[in-house]
């Protein structure tokens, strides 16, 4: 995870001029007024602020933290309701985000949206209080061939160990929940004055959305999914990334020239699987002995399939260890031996608590055997959740929602993160909602191409498109 950065360090080459004013917002806590110099030469305002919240509503007693957040005003004389902005992750940076892209938009962009633009960095994340990241890792050795039991192991010991720390320097772990998240929201919400907000969310950004829309439904005017993760669906579908590789195979067999040096992919990745799971591969990697199992090239392939790039290179890998190199994927798995671990304590609490149905439970276990990456997709998930100690959220929270408001999903037809599945199993019970499905897009879609069409569904005029399209995959070859 990419480290934050704090707020006047990342203004600070954006930021023309820079004042303090006695911008007052609902709660009467004071807001730092700043002129953010757009790329475009508009000069916007921007307002940084912080909010205190308990860290545990649950307990009467619980400590304050407190909640970062920018706004960038709108350049409407009669502005729509704002854009809140939920970061992916768990653990991304809305304050970051949100600056950039009103940095990089400007007054167009703004004007697009309709209304102020909201980050918030989500509670224990960012500029807010108390930051939870770390740079713990797991330290798996590389050498020895990976095996999924024997790495839940070390992996839970290390998460035990995190989270007493953090509990030693007061942090009630149980507060950094989702659920909680909704409700931090809905308070900046209420302490900038705002009757009603739309929600803008990606990845895990939209199960957060969906969160806050089940909680405070009156409050919300729209809402903007991209990437929808549901209620239930924190953890992945084995099918889901079984059906990814489906559609590498056949892209691949419509390229005369690509499929004559991968005649058949599927084919080949079941092989070299197969090969792995009689015996491991050991290859020198830099004065490094790495040891290769076949749940190690599993992993492998399950951290490359969510993004474009990543879907572009897999086939000319596995080809090459169809065909005995296995150079490439040791030295990826070395490099993500080094730098693996929890990232973030809020991050690894907020999964764990979404967490997933008994019947999700389930399919997971029948899919599992017979997917081609097993249940890679997910590890360590959801296993390290009683390291942590982390709050169930229970069956509510992670039942269908049900909601009139109105909803536009865009999703990727090549994204194993969150599919397309995933928009039509929340459409059923969003009546108000619409999907555009962009071809070749995988988890991290290019949603800014479909920018004025968010503009119109913002602003309540019709949406006039239902499909978009990135260029073909530019696959690499062996």
């Amino acid at each position: 995870m990419t480290r934050n950065l704090s707020i006047h360090r990342l203004l600070r080459a954006a930021v023309a001029a820079a004042v303090a004013i006695p911008a007052a917002f609902a709660a009467g806590t004071p807001l730092e007024r700043r002129t953010l110099q757009a790329r475009d030469g508009t000069p916007l305002e921007l307002d940084a602020g912080r909010l205190e919240v308990p860290e545990n509503r649950a307990k009467s007693d619980s400590r304050k933290i407190t909640i970062a957040f920018v706004r960038v005003k709108s350049p409407l004389p009669n502005a729509g309701p704002p854009v809140f902005m939920l970061a992916g992750g768990p653990g991304g940076s809305s304050i970051r985000m949100v600056t950039k892209l009103a940095q990089g938009g400007g007054k167009g962009f703004l004007t697009t949206l309709g209304g102020d633009l909201v980050g918030i960095d989500q509670r224990g994340v960012g500029e807010s209080d108390p930051n939870l990241e770390t740079t713990t890792t797991y330290n798996i050795p590389p050498e020895q061939p990976g095996d999924a039991a024997a790495q839940i192991k070390i992996i839970r010991e290390v998460c035990k160990a995190e989270a007493k720390r953090w509990r030693d320097q007061g942090v009630d772990l149980a507060g950094y929940t989702t659920a909680e998240s909704a409700a931090d929201i809905d308070a900046v919400r209420a302490a900038l004055g705002y009757e009603k907000i739309a929600l803008w969310g990606a990845s895990y950004g939209s199960h957060l959305a969906l969160a806050t829309l089940r909680r405070h439904e009156d409050r919300i005017a729209r809402a903007v999914l991209i990437g929808p993760e549901g209620p239930d669906h924190t953890i992945k579908l084995p099918s889901q990334a079984d059906e990814t590789l489906q559609r590498l195979h056949e892209l691949i067999a419509k390229d005369d020239a690509l499929k004559a040096q991968i005649p058949d992919f599927l084919g080949a990745l079941r092989g070299v699987l197969a090969e792995l799971e009689r015996a491991p591969k050991f290859v020198e990697i830099d004065g490094t002995r790495v040891g290769l199992s076949k749940f190690d090239v599993q992993q492998v392939i399950a951290n490359n399939i969510g993004g474009r790039a990543g879907l572009e290179k897999i086939p000319a890998m596995v080809q090459r260890m169809a065909r005995g190199n296995f150079d490439e994927v040791a030295r990826e798995l070395l490099e993500f031996r080094r730098s693996d671990g929890i990232g973030s304590a809020m991050q690894a609490v907020m999964d764990s608590a979404s967490g997933l149905s008994p019947a999700r439970a389930a399919r997971i276990a029948a899919e599992s055997p017979q997917s081609l990456l097993g249940d890679a997709v997910n590890f360590p998930f959801p296993q390290v959740g009683e390291a942590w100690g982390a709050p169930d959220l229970g069956e509510e929270f992670r039942a269908p929602l049900r909601s009139k408001v109105p909803v536009l999903l865009i999703v990727g037809d090549l994204d194993s993160r969150t599919p397309v599945s995933n928009a039509r199993e929340l459409m059923e019970g969003m009546p108000n909602a619409r999907m555009i499905v962009v071809e070749n897009a995988a988890h991290d879609v290019r949603w800014l191409q479909l920018h004025a069409a968010i503009g119109d569904f913002l602003a309540g005029r019709e949406v006039s498109i239902n499909s978009a399209s990135e260029p073909p995959l530019a696959f690499s070859t062996p």
